[in-house]
This record gives C-alpha cells, sequence and structure tokens, in this order.
C-alpha cells in the first residue's frame, strides 16, 4: 500500500511541473495594428490580446515595441507591453 500511495505522489508531483515552468516569453516588433485594451498586432503578423487591466503607454501603429506574453493554446496573451527607444 505505502508503494502504491509513494507512486501516486510521485507521479501527480509531475504533473505539477511543467505549470511551475511557464514563464514568459518576450518579442519585439512593430506595430501593425492597435485596438486600444483588446489587442496589440505586430508587422509579422503576431495578434496578442490584452489584459484587462492594461495600461497603455502611448502605443502608435508603427511604433517598434517588446511584448511579453504567454502562449495559451494558439491564443497570445500579453502581460507588459513596453515602447522601444
Amino acid at each position: 500500500m505505502r508503494a502504491l500511495y509513494a507512486s501516486v505522489v510521485v507521479l501527480s508531483s509531475f504533473a505539477i511541473i511543467p505549470a511551475a515552468y511557464a514563464a514568459s516569453m518576450t518579442m519585439t516588433g512593430t506595430v501593425k495594428a492597435y485596438a486600444p485594451h483588446k489587442s496589440l498586432e505586430l508587422a509579422n503578423g503576431d495578434t496578442f490580446v490584452l489584459p484587462a487591466n492594461f495600461k497603455d503607454p502611448g502605443i502608435k501603429v508603427g511604433e517598434k515595441v517588446k511584448v511579453a506574453y504567454q502562449k495559451v493554446g494558439k491564443k497570445l496573451d500579453a502581460e507588459t507591453v513596453s515602447i522601444v527607444h
């Protein structure tokens, strides 16, 4: 019984490990389209969904930005967007 319990504990811990490593990725690019407080599309075609609490740093089409994001399925969820000078 102890061996079974130990096996279940070890196997369940492996299921948790990928979630712990879900780190943000970053991408830098030129803004192609911007829908304030909704989405941001870069010239390479990637579109990011902006968070509900997004604070616009003054983004304009044609501006170079750096996006920190997480990929959730096929969706790119932006965490922060900063203007690159």
